[in-house]
């Protein structure tokens, strides 16, 4: 078995994965706009990046660089942004007082509208890797210095770094475990980061 196939075929474990613990996110009782609401809809959003990750390794990537396949990753990209968005909406409905809380939502669409813009402009990966570090980096921060208050888990705090060390890995194109790239174990590891963001995810307000 070829890399690319274990790469989509791990892509598409760690979406169902994804996809499982957000539907159990999704079914806690929660209000809307809430910390956890915003993190079930986060979770959807980080499958569904999974999943055209995944559509991308095992049915595209195979033809090459093809039009349709630029298209697919931009789409993907996007995707990532939006989740990125509720990463940040996430934070603040869990750490920032109400009055901030507003301010976020209008940070928030315009980081969106941003990204997005540089996504279809410039089509370079890291400004993918640029939003999507600064808003975790923030949520880990907050989470930390949220133990203290009760408002921070160690679940959540595991799960992000465990997410930064799969990225590393990739980024380091770490390929020792042959046919296993550094993609495929990036999936891997995001495995066990997904079951601890799940945890942390049940810890958030729901009010």
């Amino acid at each position: 078995m070829t890399a690319l196939a274990i790469s989509a075929i791990t892509n598409f474990i760690l979406a169902c994965e994804i996809f499982l613990v957000a539907g159990l996110t999704l079914a806690r009782p929660k209000a809307p706009r809430s910390a956890m609401w915003f993190w079930s809809l986060m979770l959807v959003l980080l499958g569904a990046s999974a999943l055209l990750g995944g559509i991308d390794h095992g049915f595209v990537e195979p033809f090459g660089q093809t039009p349709s396949r630029i298209v697919l990753e931009r789409f993907n990209w996007i995707v990532l942004g939006l989740m990125t968005a509720g990463g940040l909406l996430t934070t603040a409905r869990q750490f920032f007082p109400p009055r901030v809380q507003n301010w976020v939502y209008g940070i928030a669409a315009l980081q969106l509208v941003v990204y997005v813009s540089l996504v279809i402009t410039v089509g370079d990966f890291i400004v993918v890797i640029l939003n999507y570090a600064s808003i975790m980096l923030l949520l880990l921060a907050f989470s930390v210095r949220g133990l203290r208050d009760g408002s921070g888990s160690w679940p959540m705090i595991i799960g992000i770094v465990i997410l930064f060390v799969a990225s590393g890995v990739q980024a380091a194109g770490f390929d020792a475990f042959s046919p296993v790239d550094r993609n495929g174990l990036y999936h891997l590891i995001a495995m066990a980061g997904v079951v601890f963001l799940y945890w942390g995810g049940v810890k958030l307000k729901t009010h």
